[in-house]
């Protein structure tokens, strides 16, 4: 290896040690309660070799954001890869796919989730990250509504506007979510929360195929 290839894997794997230790702080305290000083001490560098690799801390929030999304894109991407299935058992694995995210990856979740309380300084949308971000997270909406295109022209479903359909769809789900954060799935409602995306789910499909099975 020469040296500008060891110089560069030098350089890659600080930036992976700083965010590693920004995840963890990120992870335990939250935006608010994580400071860049605690992430460079964490990290054990100093602030100067912080702001070599990340501009603020709105930056590395981001890439653990980004992050986040790839492991939801790879994993809804699989589901729905096996050939032969139809565009119903699609969704149904994209809305599996989904919580499964949700149980297992919990903070990521939370990170990259709107249910969370979001700063304002957060909502930009004029850096790199962030456009990187919004595009991942929009060509997912697109392959969900890949799937609902492909379930009309199939004729599994009916006709109606895929865009509308994909984005309640994803709002049902962030939905079921929102009611297990807050614990009102068992302790108020007192269902939980597998049982009801099972109903919502079979509510919002039967919504849109052309003739239910019988």
């Amino acid at each position: 290896m020469n040296l500008r290839a060891r110089t560069l894997e030098a350089k890659q794997q600080k930036r992976q040690k700083i965010l590693e230790a920004a995840k963890e702080l990120f992870f335990n305290k939250g935006y608010y309660g994580t400071a860049i000083e605690m992430i460079t001490e964490k990290a054990g560098v100093s602030t100067g070799t912080f702001y070599l690799y990340y501009t603020n801390k709105i930056e590395i929030y981001k890439a653990l954001q980004n992050e986040g999304l790839d492991i939801l894109v790879d994993k809804i991407t699989k589901v729905i890869s096996w050939p032969g299935m139809s565009s119903l058992a699609k969704l149904s694995e994209i809305a599996r796919a989904y919580f499964e995210y949700y149980n297992e990856h919990r903070e990521y979740f939370d990170i990259i989730s709107i249910l969370s309380a979001i700063p304002d300084e957060l909502k930009e949308t004029q850096t790199e990250i962030s456009r990187v971000i919004d595009n991942k997270a929009y060509n997912l909406l697109k392959v969900i509504e890949g799937v609902v295109k492909e379930g009309i022209e199939n004729g599994e479903f009916i006709s109606m506007d895929t865009w509308k359909v994909t984005n309640t769809f994803w709002g049902l789900m962030d939905g079921l979510i929102l009611l297990d954060e807050r614990n009102n799935t068992r302790n108020v409602i007192g269902i939980g929360l597998e049982d009801l995306i099972k109903q919502a789910l079979e509510m919002a499909f039967y919504g849109i195929v052309k003739q239910r099975p019988g």
